[in-house]
């Protein structure tokens, strides 16, 4: 698992935190722990949280881009901040002076200015949004198939009402072209290989799940082409376009109210970057925490620690305390729940709303030894 998860892998989103953040609000833990991944998804979180958020990740680089953000939060307002990021309206291959003199006066330590500096200038000081090693995989798909099918998929990104879009659906899903060149999308996503060559190098989940790769996928998508309109899907944006384009699917680091109070937040409230394994922060942090978000790292375990990560984790939790735990492809296999409720029941809703549709998600309460 290390072996991919060292260097910067994500700049924008693979999760919709949305799930996590409405049970923030909802629980207003005092002490929240969470994969920082890009910061996208772990720095809304602070927004519902009372004390501290701590972010924990193993690569350097992610935790430089989480400060990053912060800073932007910090320094822009929330136009500025679409703009320095690339989200729409903005583009991310625009306005590179502008963002090279906003970059120029961010508060930032010495190795994440000295770490983004370089990468900024190798880039023209295009947008960071997309060049993680997820995004360029993602991305690079549907560059390549819009060069050979041109612009078959703008097609489902035209509606603003949802019966319109999902009466297309039915009636197009069918049609020979569907059946076909988005065919072409599935085999891309939906193939172990073309992960384990270009993403994983090697460190690919092992899948546990009986539906196949393309199978997953496929039913992922039908899902998300009913669940709302597909203009407000980030997800389906980059998997069909490439890029963001529509203000609609901004993922909700983007969305205004969250912003404002993530920056508000940032003021009285602590955030603590930590370049570690998440289950050793929980077992050997001195304070206890009351939400964890795993994002999909519990995928990756296998033997004693897929067994007993539960039990290590519930040394750092007070009663009380939801864990959510996403698995992609593979869920663990013997673990060990002792101490804990399984109450993904209570939020299926936020559960079918989530955007990517591709994780199956448990959400457990802890209650205590008992």
């Amino acid at each position: 698992m290390s072996e991919y998860f060292n260097k910067l892998n994500y700049t924008l989103a693979n999760e919709d935190s949305s799930l996590e953040y409405h049970l923030v609000k909802a629980l207003k833990p005092n002490r929240t722990l969470a994969v920082c991944g890009s910061g996208g998804r772990s720095l809304p979180l602070l927004a519902g949280t009372q004390t501290e958020l701590v972010c924990a990740d193993l690569a350097e680089q992610q935790l430089w881009l989480a400060e990053l953000r912060m800073a932007t939060i910090n320094s822009l307002d929330w136009k500025d901040f679409l703009l320095f990021w690339g989200f729409p309206p903005f583009h991310s291959k625009e306005n590179h002076r502008v963002r090279q003199a906003m970059f120029r006066e961010l508060n930032l330590s010495g190795g994440a200015r000295s770490y983004f500096l370089e990468l900024f200038n190798s880039i023209n000081f295009a947008s960071l949004l997309y060049e993680g090693k997820w995004e360029k995989t993602f991305t690079g798909v549907p560059k390549l198939l819009r060069r050979i099918v041109g612009t078959r998929y703008d097609e489902i990104f035209r509606f603003t009402d949802l019966k319109e879009q999902n009466a297309y659906f039915d009636r197009e899903l069918n049609h020979q072209a569907w059946l076909i060149v988005p065919r072409l999308v599935l085999r891309a996503f939906g193939n172990a290989a073309f992960f384990n060559a270009f993403l994983y190098k090697g460190s690919f989940v092992k899948k546990n799940l009986s539906e196949t790769h393309f199978e997953i996928y496929r039913n992922a998508f039908r899902k998300l082409f009913y669940q709302d309109l597909t203009r407000s899907n980030f997800f389906l944006q980059l998997i069909f376009l490439g890029h963001l384009y529509y203000t609609e699917g901004n993922p909700i680091e983007a969305h205004q109210e969250i912003f404002s109070a993530v920056k508000e937040s940032l003021k009285e409230k602590k955030v603590t970057l930590k370049q570690s394994d998440l289950l050793k922060i929980a077992a050997e942090d001195t304070q206890k925490f009351d939400f964890v978000s795993l994002s999909d790292v519990p995928s990756y375990f296998s033997g004693e620690v897929e067994v007993n990560y539960l039990q290590t984790l519930a040394q750092g939790l007070n009663e009380g305390a939801l864990v959510v735990v996403r698995c992609y492809l593979r869920v663990p296999e013997g673990t060990v729940l002792d101490g804990y409720d399984d109450v993904t029941a209570q939020y299926q809703d936020l559960v079918k709303a989530e955007k990517t549709q591709i994780y199956t998600t448990f959400i457990y309460r802890y209650r205590g030894q008992r």
